[in-house]
């Protein structure tokens, strides 16, 4: 038994890429088409729960490899419906929506870029900058850690802010040099203390590669202490239009 799953929308008679597999038991993808939208669907068994790791990869797989020629409307939450029910249960009641949020997409793509702290290069300049992190260094070196257990809580937290602020002046130092060749930034605050920056660039199609040169260049000028990573063109995930 099998239903129906949709990874995204794109304008009617939109032709999808050669040799996509689709997460479902035979692998094809194809499109449902009412009025002007049409959504790329594929089976998937009912009796297994979907959102493993590679469900995840399958679908990204799919959707950006549709991005990577033409505008797609990623779904936030893919949809599962009755094979026969995607045109009246999701394109008829949703139809404008859709069609206004692929207008707004038309002709963009999503980068997503994140940046790790060479920690042993970082740690030295905290140590350089920091005359307390080498006196706390020297006088916890050879003593027991439960003799030093304060001085080692005081060396963490004066790190942990050391790096807490150089963290939100290269951020915004990267946000700044290679924002303005984006249409849309959305950047979030990343979760690890050597983690710099974790942020999504809506780019025009045609600036593409402008952009990716632009931060090739970045990666240039830091590599000594820093590490990015690209990714895209992706499907706009970051950037679908809230519902109205």
């Amino acid at each position: 038994m099998t239903a129906t799953y949709v990874y995204g929308l794109v304008a009617a008679g939109t032709d999808l890429p050669d040799g996509l597999v689709g997460l479902g038991p035979s692998g094809e993808v194809r499109t449902v088409e009412h009025d002007g939208v049409a959504a790329i669907v594929g089976d998937v068994p009912v009796d297994r729960p979907l959102g493993t790791r590679d469900d995840l990869l399958a679908h990204e797989a799919v959707v950006d490899r549709v991005a990577a020629s033409t505008t797609v409307l990623p779904m936030r939450f893919p949809a599962v419906v009755e094979d026969d029910q995607v045109v009246d249960e999701l394109l008829v009641p949703h139809r404008d929506r859709f069609l206004r949020a692929l207008d707004a997409l038309d002709g963009f793509v999503q980068y997503s870029l994140k940046g790790r702290y060479v920690q042993e290069v970082l740690l030295q300049e905290i140590v350089d900058e920091e005359p307390a992190v080498a006196d706390l260094q020297e006088r916890i070196r050879g003593v027991s850690e439960d003799a030093s257990y304060y001085d080692r809580v005081k060396l963490g937290e004066i790190v942990a802010r050391a790096m807490e602020q150089r963290r939100d002046v290269d951020a915004r130092d990267i946000l700044d040099r290679i924002g303005p060749f984006a249409e849309q930034v959305s950047s979030t605050t990343p979760s690890q203390p050597d983690d710099v920056v974790d942020a999504a660039f809506l780019v025009a199609r045609d600036a593409a590669e402008e952009f990716e040169r632009e931060v090739e260049e970045l990666g240039g000028d830091t590599h000594e202490w820093l590490r990015l990573r690209l990714l895209g063109p992706l499907a706009p995930y970051d950037f679908v239009p809230a519902e109205d």
